[in-house]
């Protein structure tokens, strides 16, 4: 996902961060609420964040831009329109899946979300979530091998969208070696690569 810091990688951060704060300081004296404060606050400090699209030699040019140099500036501000907007996309859909990924097909979830209702990037989700929690170690429990965790996805249709966890199924030696190469110390070392006929 994008954060700030990667939007505001090739800015001049101080400046944004400069721009953040004397709007803070603008809009409390100016009688906003604090939500807007806060607003106006992030808001100042992503102002510039469509130069990140802009060349640093054009940025950082000691001399006069030329014509063409200052029309390429110019854009800095509809390309930050849309880096945000992009980035809007993405945190609608994570806000819907940061709410919705503990909800069940049959509404006993969390929120008491069921079939259609629950977003579908939410039911992708819940299923990858459920398989790493289930094959992971946590202080609280041991790793479960492989085959139980698929078991358990396959034995709870009710729970957990059946055409998700036959995609799950599909890439298991992928995934396994996912596992191997990068999370090795969290998987259960017995039975990791279980083999789906």
């Amino acid at each position: 996902m994008t954060t700030i810091e990667n939007l505001l990688s090739n800015t001049n951060f101080k400046h944004s961060r400069h721009v953040s704060k004397i709007s803070k300081l603008i809009a409390a004296k100016a009688g906003y609420s604090e939500d807007e404060v806060q607003i106006i606050e992030q808001a100042g400090l992503l102002h510039d964040v469509g130069k990140t699209a802009i060349s640093s030699n054009i940025l950082n040019k000691p001399d006069a831009l030329t014509p063409e140099e200052y029309e390429l500036i110019k854009k800095h501000t509809d390309i930050g329109y849309q880096k945000i907007m992009e980035t809007i996309k993405i945190l609608t859909v994570a806000a819907s899946v940061a709410k919705e990924h503990h909800e069940r097909l049959d509404g006993s979830g969390y929120h008491k979300l069921s079939g259609e209702n629950i977003n579908p990037y939410a039911k992708l989700i819940m299923v990858a979530d459920v398989f790493d929690a289930l094959v992971s170690r946590r202080s609280y429990k041991k790793a479960w091998d492989t085959e139980n965790a698929i078991k358990y996805l396959t034995e709870h249709e009710n729970h957990f969208d059946p055409d998700i966890v036959r995609c799950l199924i599909s890439i298991i030696d992928e995934l396994m070696l996912l596992y191997k190469t990068n999370l090795t110390q969290n998987i259960a070392s017995n039975n990791a690569y279980f083999q789906i006929n």
